[in-house]
């Protein structure tokens, strides 16, 4: 997968964001206009509404220490993402429902012999009110679920995994990892918030911690945050990390440093062998995407015959660790999709999906398996719906799940 710069990602949200509240004025509008608003409303101050609740933004971007605590937080910055995440969802709607609307004005077309019977099944006047007052009655019902999943973004769950491993050693039956990813330290992401998930996963007392990369969001010195705040992590047989893409975005020979600094070890396109209880582990980690050398770790990976497992920050490459017989392949770089609009029996309706047919949870091919988390961090929009951040405690077994 081509590399793709973090600038690009600011560009396609900005997009997004701007196409969402043209959407929005052209919604709105109509609706006033259909209950009698006059045309003032619509083009003076309806534009002047929908400017006030976007100017946060700018001052978000460009003086973001306004909005790291206190009643600019908590007052003004998530009520934006709020209407943000409402205004992109009309707009993702409004995309879905164009070809419908197409498809069916087409249909009547073909259907209708006569100006009178097309006529008829246009709506009536009191039934294209309901419509518009039920649409206004879903739309506050959507604001309120994007406002309440801002506040509640970090109830995260905490997912018990047991994965199969024919080659393990029997010393090694049961073993316990915990894993996070994708921290994204910055505005969405305080110590405060890191330190309630040290404490979580200390008290799960893992033989082993994992992060698959993305301890950053844009800048350098966000990893001084995740040093202070992680310094804490314990567990019995050490903790080992890679890097994902928002820490290529940053500096990565720095980034490396400091982690390592506070005793976490940083896999590089390198291989550990773990020693426990007189049984050995393989364990391998990639740098993101164009970085990652997985002929490398995949050679070093097969001096033992026993569990293989990869650090890989993103999941599009399971094919590569099939290839390179790793048994076991970690993963997150999705956020589990962080907006799943709809998620019945293992199916996950999310623009995530668009990107990787590995958005969350558990994948197997051959002997080999995948597991992507669905991380604690965000990015974008500060929101996360059908989708809570995610520490995984994985038990590994020899025998049939």
């Amino acid at each position: 997968m081509p590399y793709i710069p973090y600038h690009f990602y600011g560009i396609l949200l900005i997009s997004l964001m701007a196409g969402s509240q043209f959407v929005v004025y052209r919604i709105v509008s109509r609706y006033l206009t259909g209950i009698g608003g006059t045309a003032k409303w619509t083009r003076l101050y309806l534009p002047i509404i929908i400017v006030a609740m976007n100017l946060p933004l700018p001052f978000i971007h460009y003086m973001p220490s306004l909005f790291y605590h206190g009643f600019m937080r908590k007052l003004i910055m998530w009520p934006f993402y709020a209407y943000e995440t409402l205004s992109i969802a009309i707009l993702l709607a409004a995309l879905i429902a164009l070809p419908v609307k197409i498809l069916i004005r087409t249909f009547r077309r073909i259907n209708s012999h006569g100006s009178e019977r097309l006529t008829n099944t246009l709506p009536s006047p009191s039934r294209r009110s309901f419509i518009k007052t039920t649409a206004l009655g879903v739309g506050a019902y959507t604001f309120a679920g994007s406002l309440r999943s801002i506040y509640t973004r970090e109830e995260y769950k905490i997912e018990n995994v047991k994965l199969l491993s024919k080659n393990l050693p029997a010393q090694l039956e049961g073993l316990r990892i915990a894993m996070i990813s994708d921290v994204h330290v910055g505005m969405y992401m305080l110590e405060d918030d890191m330190l309630k998930y040290t404490q979580a996963i200390n008290n799960l007392k893992p033989d082993v911690i994992f992060i698959p990369g993305d301890f950053i969001t844009s800048r350098t010195d966000e990893i001084l945050p995740f040093v202070r705040s992680f310094s804490g992590l314990k567990s019995k047989h050490g903790i080992y990390t890679c890097l994902g893409n928002h820490d290529f975005f940053g500096d990565p020979d720095t980034i490396t440093e400091k982690v390592r600094g506070m005793g976490m070890k940083v896999l590089r396109n390198e291989t550990e062998e773990l020693e426990i209880d007189g049984a050995r582990l393989i364990l391998s980690g990639v740098d993101d995407g164009r970085h990652a050398n997985f002929k490398k770790v995949s050679y070093e990976a097969a001096s033992l015959n026993t569990t293989r497992i990869l650090l890989c920050h993103k999941p599009y490459y399971f094919d590569s660790a099939v290839a390179g017989k790793f048994d076991i392949m970690l993963s997150g770089h999705t956020h589990g999709g962080q907006i799943v609009l709809f998620d019945f029996l293992g199916v996950k309706l999310t623009p995530a999906a668009l990107a990787s047919q590995y958005v969350s949870g558990k994948y197997h091919r051959g002997n080999s398996v995948l597991y992507v988390s669905r991380g604690i961090g965000t990015v974008g929009l500060p929101v996360r719906i059908n989708c809570p951040p995610e520490i995984t405690l994985f038990t590994l077994t020899r025998e049939p799940i």
